[in-house]
Parts: structure tokens; sequence; C-alpha cells
């Protein structure tokens, strides 16, 4: 088995100075260059993986899985920020959910990011103080197969279980033979990016981030717009950790 002490210091060594960066006060060139360095750090994770999937040592393979929602979850923190100070609220809110998912990520791919927690709880305090309350959606559909990520087989008739890592890999649920249902406004939504983003109002259509009114409304010639009518998003894919390094 391969040592990999000296990799492991290095990640925590390299995370450790750049979320010191993660305040929107900081300078952004320096932000901007500690993305750079993240996503250089990052490469090297996945090499430090695809040799402990190969030596088949199933610890250090969900380590560095968690290393990886780690470095995410940073560059994500630190994308959010300077979005923020660029005027893109939109972009930044869903730099905040993809923060807050792969913290989460990294938390459950290996007890080792057990004080993640903290860095959690600090991000869901910033969606309540920094933005607006959002409407978010939830898609209902009718699936004819799921199928396992891990064994290929049923899942439900396997043994493995869905967001749990299995040798540096989370385990999903791959639906096939999907119908769009229906759709419902929730509070809490599986993913946050899911939510209304602009709606019909006096003078056009307002954004529900900014509040600020664009002159163009908001049509659909399939409907007599008596009502409601909202631009929003309904389905976000993000999978952090679930391609599986090539062995």
């Amino acid at each position: 088995m391969s040592d990999y002490s000296k990799a492991i210091e290095h990640f925590n060594t390299t995370v450790d100075s750049k979320a010191n960066l993660s305040f929107i006060v900081r300078d952004s060139d320096l932000q901007c260059n500690a993305l750079d360095e993240l996503t250089a750090l990052s490469a090297e994770v996945e090499v430090w993986k695809k040799q402990a999937i190969t030596e088949r040592d199933e610890h250090h393979a969900n380590l560095f899985l968690g290393c990886e929602c780690a470095i995410e979850a940073l560059k994500a923190e630190l994308n959010m920020w300077l979005e923020l100070k660029e005027g893109k609220p939109d972009a930044a809110w869903n730099n905040l959910i993809v923060a807050q998912m792969a913290t989460r990520n990294a938390i459950r791919a290996h007890k080792g990011f057990s004080h993640l927690e903290v860095r959690a709880v600090r991000l869901v305090k910033i969606e309540r103080v920094v933005f607006p309350q959002q409407v978010f959606f939830s898609a209902g559909m009718i699936v004819g197969r799921q199928r396992c990520s891990i064994c290929g087989g049923e899942y439900g008739e396997c043994l493995h279980l869905i967001g749990m890592p299995y040798m540096g890999e989370f385990c999903r649920c791959l639906l096939e033979d999907v119908q769009g249902d229906h759709v419902a406004i929730v509070k809490e939504p599986a993913n946050k990016q899911c939510r209304v983003v602009s709606f019909n109002a006096d003078g056009g259509k307002r954004n529900r981030m900014t509040w600020r009114v664009d002159p163009t409304r908001i049509h659909n010639p399939n409907s007599d717009e008596k009502g409601l009518m909202v631009d929003g998003v309904l389905l976000a894919l993000r999978d952090i950790g679930a391609k599986r390094s090539a062995q």
C-alpha cells in the first residue's frame, strides 16, 4: 500500500490557507489565484484516488473522494463571493448551493471530514443572512426502472445505498424510462437550485433575487396569462464525486 501521509499533509495545508480567503472582503485577485491553486490540487487528488483504487484501498479512495468534495465546496464558496462582488447574485446563489452539497458530500465520504459540520452550518447562515428567501420547486416523475451506479443492478435488490461511498464513488440511483408528472412548490427541495428566478410584475418581470424589474415580460403562447407567470429552474443536475476514476 502507498504511503499518502505527505499527500494528505499537502492537501490540508493548501485548503486551510485558501479557506482563509473565503470572505466577501478578501481581495478578488487573491481569491482568483486561490481558485487556480485549488484546481491544480484537485488534479493531484484525482491521481491519488486512482492509485488508491488500483490498490483496492477503499479507506484512502473514500478519503480522497472527500478531498475532491471539500475542494469543490471551497471553490464554489470563493466563486460565490466573487460573483456577489461582480453583481451576479443568481450565479452566486447556485455556487452557494454547490458549496452546501459538496460540504455534505465530503462529510459522508469519510469520517475524516466530520469537522466540516462547522462549515456546513456557516453556509446555512450565509444563505439566510446574505440572500433573500427563495421559492423552491420540486419535480415529480414517473420512473420505469432504478439502476444502481455501483453494480449496475436493480436498485433496492443490491446491498448498495444511495449517497454512501464505495471505493471512491458515491452510490447513485440511475433512473430509466422517466416521465414528468408534476411540479410542486416546496419549502425544502432536494436541490435549492430549483427555484423561481423571476415573475411577471408591473412594467415587466421582477427578478426574485435583486427585485429589479426587467421590461421584458414572461410570455407563454399556450396560456391566457391571467395567472402568475414565472421563470424558474425545475431540474438541476449536480453529481459531485459521482464519476469513478479509471482503474
